[in-house]
């Protein structure tokens, strides 16, 4: 593989399948692509609850979003709608903006959920891939007014997943 065009460890645990025993399995190249070019379909695939040892492509996936700089990369981008919002500000040209009416209602949501994927202690894939897939989805509460759900329960939801474990 060519050094540094991935910086995921070069082991992850899966369920290959014979037993239900995790492994440490050895990612291949297809692997690593099959990571970046499937996110969204494995972030769905997080967000709903599937475990990330499932396969080796789901679990280089959740790595990936459960990293410090992915958190702070949503956390930063959940603060900004936000500010927008409170500030009435016109979202840059090239850049859906959405409804501010509907942000200023789950500001208090959305800012913890920010404070969480903050804050350095573990996360849940899944819980990362449903704030990443609030962020992302055009489909969904925050672009969508016809979405089938709300901002404030998304990101209630959201928070929840973060760390279902108890305190």
């Amino acid at each position: 593989m060519l050094p540094g065009l991935f910086s995921h460890p070069s082991i992850v645990l899966v369920f290959p399948g014979r037993g239900g025993q995790v492994v440490a399995q050895r990612p291949r190249l297809r692997d690593h692509l099959a990571a970046r070019w499937r996110a969204h379909r494995l972030d769905l695939a997080l967000a709903d609850g599937t475990s990330p040892e499932t396969n080796v492509a789901l679990a280089l996936r959740a790595q990936r979003l459960t990293e410090p700089d992915r958190r702070w990369s949503a956390a930063g981008a959940l603060r900004r709608i936000v500010r927008e919002a409170r500030n009435d500000r016109r979202a840059r040209l090239g850049r859906v903006r959405p409804n501010p009416r509907v942000v200023l209602a789950a500001s208090r949501e959305l800012s913890a959920l920010a404070d969480t994927l903050d804050d350095p202690g573990p996360v849940a894939a899944r819980g990362v891939a449903q704030a990443w897939l609030l962020l992302t989805d055009g489909t969904g509460a925050l672009y969508n007014s016809e979405s089938r759900t709300t901002l404030a329960s998304d990101a209630v939801r959201a928070l929840r997943e973060l760390r279902p474990w108890p305190a």
